[in-house]
């Protein structure tokens, strides 16, 4: 039997239980990496989820970039199987609230994303991760089926406390989609890869500025 569905709730009563301090500090710290990070990447556009109240907060990220020019989109669920990306100029005219999911979204009558890889980069909400990057999210799949159906090829980023790490391997099934990287406050994770053999190294020592280092 797959394993998502207990760590899933295991990471769920974890991310509730932050304190609102923890969570404001880890906000500020991720929302300064991702900002850098589309500055380096000179990214001209993206997608990014509008988030919930215990997730890495984008409102502020979406706000500062929508001011230079970038293109945001955001997604909308169109039904229980379906979402779609949206593009967004402003906070304040093109969200709604959708009251079944108690979710914002943008108004059906902003601009579809044309294509999937239209855009190159996806930040991506998430309950919990492993080592190899395998991403847990609510259990609807939206974005799993999304980036299936739409053979987006770009970076996939997920956001999250390091908190959310989970040491326990996520059973991913073939459907699953792996992660690039994830940005957490402490550190942005890349896919850990398991050797398949093991090697010995000898240690050899070399003198620099008369101090012994290991090598």
């Amino acid at each position: 039997m797959s394993n998502k569905n207990q760590i899933r709730d295991k990471f769920l009563k974890t991310r509730s239980f932050l304190s609102k301090a923890y969570k404001e500090e880890v906000n500020k710290i991720i929302e300064r990496k991702v900002n850098h990070y589309i500055q380096r990447y000179n990214l001209e556009k993206f997608a990014i989820y509008l988030s919930t109240e215990n997730e890495p907060n984008t409102l502020n990220v979406i706000e500062a970039n929508l001011k230079k020019g970038i293109e945001v989109y955001v997604p909308l669920i169109i039904d229980e199987n379906k979402m779609e990306f949206r593009k967004i100029t402003n906070l304040e005219t093109d969200l709604e609230e959708n009251k079944v999911l108690n979710i914002l979204q943008p108004k059906k009558t902003c601009e579809l994303l044309p294509e999937g890889n239209y855009i190159n980069t996806m930040f991506i909400p998430l309950v919990a991760f492993d080592k190899q990057l395998n991403r847990l999210g609510m259990g609807k799949g939206f974005y799993d089926r999304w980036i299936n159906e739409n053979n987006y090829s770009g970076y996939k980023i997920g956001l999250s406390a390091s908190s959310q790490l989970s040491n326990e391997h996520i059973d991913a099934e073939e459907f699953d989609v792996r992660l690039d990287n994830v940005i957490t406050e402490k550190e942005i994770y890349v896919p850990f890869i398991e050797e398949e053999q093991e090697f010995d190294y000898d240690v050899t020592y070399s003198v620099f500025n008369d101090e012994t280092i290991v090598g």
